[in-house]
């Protein structure tokens, strides 16, 4: 039977893709692609470190936060430098390096709520938490975390860019 060049191609691309349709239904699968995640440029993290270091301010980060995290166990303490910048409706935007090359804590205050994300020195996401003003913050499930630090990401790189 002779197929015509249209359904050549059209059984070539099913068979190509075959393999890709199988493993995304497979009991244990992997998705194939993943939505890509905003991320700041060399420039804007380069730029985002020299406000730390000039206009920083040294801070110490209660045990509470460490804990959850996992930077820390007990009532231990980091100190390390942090930025901070007003956002839009009374929002706050901090940023901390961590000791140790440890990576970055980013905090997002709004109306009653705190989210902070740790995130590593490619500012790659690591866990979460959120808390209510008066309430023991809790870690976040990975969804809101990548979520809310997707968002806190963009927030970061505009910044960087307009300022």
């Amino acid at each position: 039977m002779r197929r015509s060049p249209s359904q050549l191609v059209s059984l070539i691309a099913f068979a190509a893709l075959f393999p890709v349709l199988v493993a995304a239904v497979a009991k244990d699968a992997v998705p194939v692609a993943v939505a890509a995640e905003p991320s700041l440029s060399g420039a804007q993290l380069q730029k985002i470190n020299g406000w730390i270091a000039e206009k920083g301010r040294d801070i110490a980060i209660t045990s509470i936060i460490t804990d959850i995290l996992g930077l820390t166990k007990g009532d231990q303490t980091i100190s390390c430098r942090a930025f901070a910048a007003e956002g839009e409706a009374d929002e706050v935007h901090q940023i901390y390096v961590l000791p140790e090359g440890k990576g970055y804590l980013d905090a997002h205050f709004y109306k009653d709520k705190l989210d902070v994300y740790w995130a590593d020195k490619d500012f790659t996401l690591i866990a979460a938490l959120e808390g209510v003003r008066g309430e023991k913050p809790a870690p976040t499930t990975f969804a809101d975390a990548q979520y809310g630090f997707s968002y806190e990401v963009t927030w970061w790189a505009k910044y960087a860019d307009t300022h």
